[in-house]
């Protein structure tokens, strides 16, 4: 723990003080003011919900037809997509460090006495719960019938979701300095967990067995002093078709070949708010707010948006055939995947920085760090 926050704990003033931040945004640059815009799409709030303020590790998750979300004081909600109204509200009376992971109508969460606990979402029965190495700080990933999990010391283990047994555990080392990482695992499927780690590798992990199928490097460390050498994958890898997203804090965005792992492109930019694929793109949200667009097979520049520099703006999200993201005051944004223009706009009433929105289709879901989750859909 004291190595992992050592970045936020001890070289905090300086990091934050030279960077539109993912922790508290800019103390040097002023919010870009937002311009008028002649808005050519529609975008709506269909619903909100108000819950306990949670941590940037806890993600709302789309699962058949329900939109499931936990907070700190442990409490579990089920909540119809269409509609909003709440299926299940559950109180288990644990205090809850991150979540959720979902199967059926059992979720996984990791509890704030480091156990990884499995939960009927209905009943808020607790039908298993084990004990990990540390606390577990991102949400649990569901791959072939095996939870994985990564806890604040940096150790991948696997539990079977049936019965909660470890399955295998895997051991990381973690740099002197890192960016505390909230997220940057995500299933694909039964067959693998990509998983962004220190030091700017991205491991496509068999969840069967711990072990990689693959590694690359999004970025390398490089430097003079540890603090510029910290080059973290701190949000989700994307995956689409053939094809393996990532991108790095201090570093680069980077593609690869989704079966042999062989890196396609590069390009340099810093970011720990993650990216988005469509059809053509890669997506990325710069630590200064700026948006950018990367032709997905040549890695070309095909857009960027300045528009919103220093506005704390979150990681984007596809609704439809537009690019979201959301500012630390509040105000979703549509950009055109063409042109990077903003088209489309509203106060969605969120306040401070916001978790990369969740995309569903035509619709998607916003969490803001006040608790405030949102649906949005186009109109």
């Amino acid at each position: 723990m004291r190595r992992h926050l050592l970045l936020t704990a001890m070289m905090s003033s300086l990091l934050l003080a030279g960077c539109a931040s993912w922790f508290e945004g800019s103390s040097q640059f002023q919010p870009t003011p937002l311009a008028e815009i002649k808005p050519l799409q529609t975008l709506n709030v269909k619903w909100t919900l108000t819950q306990a303020a949670p941590a940037a590790s806890f993600l709302p998750v789309y699962a058949s037809g329900n939109v499931v979300s936990a907070d700190v004081e442990g409490r579990i909600r089920s909540v119809d997509a269409l509609s909003g109204r709440v299926q299940a509200d559950v109180a288990l009376k644990r205090a809850l460090a991150s979540g959720v992971a979902v199967s059926g109508d059992t979720v996984l969460v990791g509890s704030q006495d480091a156990k990884l606990l499995a939960v009927d979402r209905t009943t808020g029965k607790i039908l298993w719960e084990q004990p990990l190495t540390s606390l577990l700080l991102e949400p649990p990933q569901i791959a072939g019938g095996i939870v994985v999990v990564r806890t604040n010391d940096a150790r991948l283990t696997g539990f079977n979701l049936a019965d909660g047994k470890q399955q295998w555990s895997q051991a990381n080392v973690l740099p002197q300095l890192t960016v505390r990482n909230n997220g940057s695992m995500q299933a694909v499927g039964k067959e693998a967990v990509m998983v962004g780690q220190a030091g700017g590798r991205l491991d496509i992990v068999n969840p069967l067995t711990g072990n990689a199928l693959w590694q690359g490097a999004v970025a390398t460390p490089r430097g003079a002093t540890e603090l510029e050498r910290v080059t973290d994958v701190t949000s989700r890898p994307a995956f689409d078709g053939s094809q393996v997203c990532a991108v790095a804090y201090q570093g680069r965005v980077a593609c690869f070949d989704a079966r042999s792992g062989s890196l396609q492109w590069a390009r340099e930019v810093s970011s720990s708010r993650g990216v988005a694929l469509d059809a053509h793109n890669v997506y990325v949200t710069a630590e200064d707010g700026s948006v950018w667009a990367y032709d997905r097979q040549s890695g070309r520049n095909v857009w960027k948006n300045d528009e919103l520099k220093y506005r704390n703006v979150s990681g984007p999200a596809l609704i439809g055939r537009f690019v979201l993201v959301v500012d630390g005051e509040g105000y979703a944004h549509l950009l055109s995947n063409e042109s990077g223009s903003i088209v489309g706009r509203n106060k969605i009433g969120t306040s401070g920085p916001v978790n990369q929105p969740v995309s569903l289709g035509s619709s998607a879901l916003v969490q803001g760090q006040d608790g405030r989750l949102a649906m949005l859909n186009l109109g």
